[in-house]
């Protein structure tokens, strides 16, 4: 792209003030940019990890074709780039109050007493105040449920929440219509109408076209491309001292991959759908999925994390992975090559060629996830074990899915596992061995035998491999239980 086809800087809105930036400081960190040079403090740095909280701010994005208006939602400015904040508009800590007015979260805090050393307390307050956005008032466990990414180590959290139970939305302080009038979207809309090519004194690019095709010729033109959409592990890995990438490319730009579609048969999800969305996509087709992504991660990470990123990420306890080789998922892929975009799908079982070993091409990236939508006689059940229920990573992970016939006999099987090798795995012989039998103690018995013969766990700091072996007898066990309503505990 020439310099009158692309531009050379950012745009966003920042607290109602539009803002661009250009060179190195795109390349930033966004909370080290908010305090360092934007010189908004109030955002607080510490786990620089996206977990405690600490630097959460609210940001409002849709994708240009998209004729909705943006809503305010809370993310992590920790592990996210400057760059990757083109088109949007954000607020932080210091943009709540009006005309000295405390915001209802703010308010709350200081008479509830939900502050002590005060450095998880603009986090707090930030998630807080974007659950207002769309409730006018939050009860206990909403409140607990929006704040699950913020961590807070004096008050205990009570007092917290007796704050999130004070706290009304006031139309006086809304977000929404404080900053996201006519003018700031149009005038937005104006800025970012050219896509985003940017470079720094260190040689690297950041691209962000605004069509598949100029996507697939970055990919082309730099064989060591590094996607980049939530950056979940490649903002902490850069936090921790190794440098960006030379050469990054985002589809934050190209509207058709914001894209969930549903059919009878299928539902696709393109590249930059969100976890929340995806969520919410699925709570009637695949309800046992959207209520696992609810342990997934915070509501900071869902809101930027998507469901294509974690599968290309291909960690060996990716929490949706065992879920889509449960559900025989197609990936979607693209490349450029002799002057054209070439398409082609990949079946998921088939995707995982190693540890972080994928059976993508060079130059080919993922563009959408197909799942297929089981019929009403598949009962699915999906599992993580974690130390602790929220924001945790899984020992082991599952995903159980059984077909039974009228008569009883389980027609197909599909057993997933992540936490258990280089890779998530299906566990093919067992689920050979169960279809066309009915279910009694005596065949499950048996299947416990296979399916330790068949795995071969790994141990790790989360877990040995013995007991990852103790967890996946447990897991499968207590799912046939349940389903067949055999009795007895697993």
């Amino acid at each position: 792209m020439s310099d009158k086809t692309s531009r050379h800087h950012v745009a966003f809105y920042l607290n109602g003030e539009l803002t661009r930036v250009q060179g190195d400081d795109a390349f930033m960190m966004l909370a080290e940019w908010l305090r360092k040079r934007a010189l908004r403090t109030g955002t607080k740095i510490v786990c620089a990890e996206g977990d405690c909280g600490a630097c959460t701010i609210l940001r409002a994005f849709e994708p240009t074709n998209s004729s909705k208006k943006p809503t305010f939602m809370s993310m992590n400015s920790c592990i996210a780039t400057v760059a990757q904040m083109d088109g949007s508009h954000l607020v932080t800590v210091e943009g709540l109050e009006v005309n000295g007015e405390l915001a209802p979260a703010q308010a709350a805090m200081r008479v509830c007493h939900g502050s002590q050393c005060g450095y998880c307390t603009p986090g707090f307050v930030m998630a807080l105040s974007g659950a207002l956005e769309v409730k006018t008032h939050l009860d206990r466990k909403t409140a607990a449920n929006y704040t699950t990414g913020n961590l807070c180590r004096c008050t205990g959290y009570s007092p917290i929440l007796d704050a999130a139970e004070k706290a009304k939305a006031s139309e006086t302080h809304n977000l929404s219509k404080r900053y996201l009038t006519n003018q700031n979207l149009q005038q937005l809309k104006k800025e970012i109408k050219l896509p985003v090519l940017l470079s720094d004194t260190q040689g690297r690019l950041f691209s962000a076209p605004m069509r598949l095709q100029d996507a697939c010729k970055f990919c082309a033109k730099h064989k060591d491309t590094r996607m980049v959409a939530a950056t979940t592990d490649l903002g902490v890995q850069t936090n921790k001292g190794r440098p960006l990438p030379k050469h990054l490319l985002s589809l934050q730009n190209i509207p058709e991959l914001y894209e969930i579609s549903t059919s009878k048969t299928s539902l696709v999800v393109g590249a930059r759908a969100s976890l929340s969305r995806l969520r919410k996509a699925t709570e009637k087709r695949i309800p046992e999925f959207s209520k696992f992504l609810d342990l997934f991660a915070s509501p900071q990470i869902k809101n930027v994390a998507t469901l294509v990123g974690n599968l290309a990420n291909a960690s060996p306890i990716g929490d949706t992975i065992p879920f889509l080789l449960a559900s025989d998922a197609v990936v979607h892929a693209a490349k450029f090559s002799a002057g054209k975009v070439i398409k082609r799908k990949i079946p998921i079982t088939e995707f995982f060629l190693g540890y972080k070993k994928l059976s993508l091409k060079a130059g080919e990236f993922i563009t959408a996830v197909e799942i297929p939508l089981t019929s009403q006689t598949t009962s699915i059940k999906l599992f993580k074990t974690s130390q602790r229920k929220d924001l945790d990573i899984s020992a082991v992970s599952a995903a159980l899915s059984i077909e039974t016939s009228k008569s009883g006999d389980i027609k197909n099987a599909a057993l997933a596992f992540g936490g258990i090798a280089a890779t998530p795995v299906r566990i093919h012989k067992l689920e050979t061995f169960l279809v066309g039998k009915p279910m009694t103690q005596k065949l499950l018995d048996r299947a416990l035998d296979l399916l330790n013969d068949e795995i071969h766990p790994i141990s790790d700091v989360r877990g040995t491999g013995a007991f990852r072996r103790v967890l996946v007898h447990q897991l499968f066990s207590k799912y046939i239980h349940e389903h067949f309503a055999m009795g007895g505990s697993a």
